[in-house]
């Protein structure tokens, strides 16, 4: 692997470790004493959902374009 091809993975996977982390432990997204922050919770923790998702599937075509070649 260059290393440039690391750099990639490695730039690839902290944003989807960093939301994957925040999906799992969905408290970092609530503010202490605000009752009204789930309508934001539940807004932050849909846009990390489909973000991670399009990441995913931005990276899926990308592999596969590398295949073909």
């Amino acid at each position: 692997m260059s290393d440039k091809s690391t750099l990639a993975v490695i730039l690839l996977a902290i944003p989807i470790l960093i939301a994957v982390f925040i999906i799992i432990n969905p408290n970092i997204l609530l503010s202490g004493g605000y009752e009204l922050a789930l309508d934001g919770y539940v807004i932050s923790r849909t846009l990390m959902i489909i973000f991670v998702l399009s990441l995913l599937f931005k990276l899926g075509l990308f592999l596969v374009e590398q295949k073909d070649k």
